[in-house]
């Protein structure tokens, strides 16, 4: 397992982040188009205490984006990884391992009972790692996303209690 380090974002990761968002999704997995690299990354619903940031050699090669699913009181027990992207240069290092266990301590942190994620059905590996630490299938909606080629995947719901 290579040697990362793992760290709360700061407003310096702005660039880094957008690039490595730019370009770390595979076209299989884009539901959205990726944002331009030249866009702020933090931007939107995207705010500097809900990222987490991996480096390695003091480059930024990994983040986790944590943030309420939604925005009720009566929610306010569950929290949403909502993404985790790792540069092409990082695949298969352990980081995303790394990063899912920083995303569980971080919710279990602030008090959350709950963490969920969702995760396409065409991704096995995100999924083999999500189960790995314990996430738990909790819905599937079939055929919920079309992808750029025109075929579909499953929206897969995933939580683990707290």
């Amino acid at each position: 397992m290579s040697t990362f380090v793992i760290r709360p974002a700061t407003v310096d990761d702005d660039r880094a982040l957008a690039e490595l968002d730019a370009a770390a999704w595979p076209l299989e997995l884009q539901v959205v188009p990726p944002r331009p690299a030249i866009e702020p990354f933090f931007a939107g619903r995207r705010e500097l205490k809900d990222v987490i940031v991996a480096e390695k050699d003091a480059s930024v090669v990994g983040y986790a984006h944590i943030v309420r699913h939604m925005p009720m009181e009566a929610n306010a027990h569950v929290l949403h990884l909502n993404s985790l992207a790792i540069s092409r240069s990082a695949r298969g290092l352990g980081l995303a391992d790394q990063l899912v266990e920083a995303t569980i301590a971080e919710a279990r942190r602030r008090g959350a009972r709950k963490l969920g994620l969702r995760a396409l059905s065409n991704n096995p590996r995100a999924i083999h790692i999500y189960e790995k630490h314990g996430f738990e299938l909790e819905g599937r909606l079939r055929e919920e996303m079309r992808l750029p080629d025109g075929s579909y995947a499953d929206d897969l719901w995933y939580g683990l209690f707290l």
